[in-house]
């Protein structure tokens, strides 16, 4: 569960109902791109295919959140008198913005239609398309976020850009790796391990929910086993306990160090974890404390339940006294 300083960082959030992942990932592509000449380079070349343009921007800065009007543009090149303007995603689509006598208009059109420059989409692969014409001449195109991992894996960058690569690793915005012969023989294998994950952790919620719901004192349930390799493990997870003041409880299975183990994550307010961690002698990450136990070979999911429910009377004992 080991995460890199940058990924740590971005889980900080003032306003909860912001995308912290995409603001925080700006704000370090603009620090970059003043101050990494290397990471300047390789951004530029990334998304400003016309060879003449680009030797305009050799030098430029950049300012994140600029505003235009009523737009907010994520990320803004300046070179002189003239401006890329670069609408970043991660995982959210295009959005649209209900201007009056026009309807509703794509977030990429609204800034073509800002007239203060370029305008460059950078998404990860899972992002669509934007909406609008590709032969628009003040639209650069749609970059994506793995081809500029693979440009930066070519060239010497500082620490902090080495740092900002894995950040990418950890965040989906690594380029994937094509099937290998061994991965296509054995896939049926993975598969089956992954049933086997969810049908492990199914067995646990049957096992412990009702008791569960009574020792805390909520209507709500996990939900059935799933599978993410994503996230590269596979969890069940209830709502928020509200009077506990936690965001969610989750029970999980994952590898770890040649091992796979499993146990309890709860997730509450930052501001809480140092307290709760004083009465929870669990392990640390991001906003949340876990307590892992590990899987032993012949091991179902019914027979690993005890670890669970002895980890959830502890977290009930500690929610108690930290309040």
């Amino acid at each position: 569960m080991g995460e890199t300083l940058f990924t740590r960082l971005a889980s900080y959030s003032q306003n909860p109902a912001k995308k912290s992942l995409e603001n925080f990932t700006t704000e370090v592509l603009a620090y970059l791109i003043n101050e990494d000449p290397t990471f300047r380079r390789t951004f530029i070349r990334h998304i400003i295919p016309d060879g003449r343009m680009r030797r305009r921007f050799k030098f430029a800065s950049a300012l994140s959140q600029q505003r235009f009007g009523k737009s907010i543009v994520d990320l803004v090149l300046s070179s002189g008198s003239t401006s890329i303007l670069v609408e970043v995603k991660i995982a959210a689509q295009e959005t649209e913005t209900k201007i009056y006598g026009k309807g509703w208009v794509p977030q990429v059109q609204k800034y073509l239609d800002l007239r203060e420059g370029h305008v460059a989409y950078l998404t990860t692969r899972a992002v669509s398309k934007p909406d609008v014409d590709p032969k628009r001449k003040k639209f650069l195109g749609h970059f994506f976020f793995e081809d500029l991992y693979d440009h930066l894996a070519e060239v010497k960058l500082t620490p902090l850009g080495e740092l900002f690569r894995q950040f990418m690793e950890e965040n989906e915005m690594k380029s994937s790796e094509p099937f290998t012969p061994q991965e296509i023989k054995s896939a049926r294998q993975a598969f089956t391990f992954a049933k086997k994950c969810e049908v492990f952790l199914n067995e646990i919620k049957s096992e412990l929910e009702p008791e569960f719901r009574r020792t805390f004192q909520t209507r709500t349930r996990f939900t059935k086993g799933n599978f993410n390799p994503t996230s590269g493990c596979a969890y069940i997870y209830t709502g928020s306990l509200k009077r506990w003041r936690v965001k969610w409880v989750t029970i999980y299975v994952e590898p770890a160090n040649g091992s796979l183990v499993y146990g309890v994550f709860v997730q509450v307010l930052r501001t809480d974890v140092k307290r709760l961690k004083e009465h929870l002698k669990w392990e640390e990450e991001g906003s949340g404390l876990f307590s892992p136990h590990h899987v032993k070979p012949g091991s179902k999911g019914r027979q690993c339940v005890e670890p669970i429910r002895r980890d959830l009377e502890k977290l009930k004992r500690a929610l108690k006294n930290y309040r």
